[in-house]
């Protein structure tokens, strides 16, 4: 074998080694970034989300193409209210990972908190596209739809949701503000009804039909969805007193038509974030 032959297999040798050892880096890389991704996400259900975001970036330190690292770090920095953060985040992970389905559905949630309602509705269409059975995001775009005034829409969108799953408590709820909006009193009380049929502790499910009911002249059951409603959540305490007064006023002016604006100018919307309220386990990739 003549020197050059040795030459070129010494270099063939030390460029396959090269490659073994940039291969071993890249899954070193990796699995650090995953390991500080679980962690951040421990961090975040324990509600230290200054902690994960730390530990989310740390993990795009490492790899900072993991698309995870991106989600997860955006559902953090959506429940601490930075939503352009959240935005971006969100975006970037839909760059590496287009199918990414949940993501899409999550940056419409943070662009309607936002006041971004067109861009949302869009994001939600997006989710839907790749992902039909996506229940949220029927009902999501429904709020981001009724939001608009667009009450058909709506309706169809929390229709297409109850048809996937009948036990989405939000869901009822969100149909019965469609059918208050429309003055169908009745389905709207039967809805509500649902809804906290499916969840006993639904306080605003509560407190809308404790609304129409007040608005009806049913004094008596209007006063037992507001004291459940108060019962499990105690910030809705100011808005039934604004009911009472309301109410109180009416009766002392003989205003006939007090009752009827009630429903209009209290009536409080639900706007689901279940989803995104319960971070889901870190896919795997």
């Amino acid at each position: 074998m003549n020197i050059l032959s040795v030459w070129r297999q010494s270099f063939l040798w030390l460029i396959l080694l090269s490659l073994i050892a940039v291969a071993a880096s890249a899954q070193s890389r990796r699995a650090s970034a995953i390991s500080y991704c679980e962690r951040g996400l421990q961090f975040h259900l324990n509600g230290e989300l200054d902690l994960a975001i730390t530990d989310y970036g740390i993990a795009l330190k490492f790899d900072p193409g993991y698309a995870t690292a991106y989600y997860n770090r955006g559902v953090a920095q959506y429940d601490k209210r930075n939503l352009d953060e959240a935005i971006s985040d969100y975006t970037r992970a839909i760059e590496l990972k287009p199918e990414y389905a949940d993501a899409y559905y999550n940056r419409g949630l943070a662009r309607k908190d936002n006041g971004q309602v067109d861009t949302a509705i869009a994001d939600y269409d997006l989710a839907l596209h790749l992902k039909p059975d996506h229940v949220q995001a029927y009902n999501n775009r429904g709020n981001a739809r009724r939001s608009k005034g667009d009450m058909d829409g709506a309706l169809a969108d929390y229709e297409q949701a109850l048809k996937l799953d009948a036990k989405l408590a939000s869901a009822w709820n969100n149909r019965g503000n469609v059918w208050r909006a429309k003055g169908e009193w009745e389905k709207a009380i039967s809805d509500y009804t649902h809804a906290v049929n499916l969840d006993s502790r639904y306080a605003i499910a509560y407190l809308n039909r404790g609304v129409i009911y007040l608005s009806r002249q049913r004094e008596t059951e209007a006063t037992k969805d507001f004291t459940q409603a108060v019962k499990f959540d105690q910030k809705l305490e100011p808005i039934v007193a604004k009911y009472w007064r309301a109410i109180r006023e009416q009766q002392r002016t003989e205003v006939s038509s007090a009752r009827n604006t009630l429903i209009t100018l209290f009536l409080v919307s639900e706007f689901a974030a279940i989803f995104v309220g319960n971070i889901p386990p870190r896919s795997s990739e």
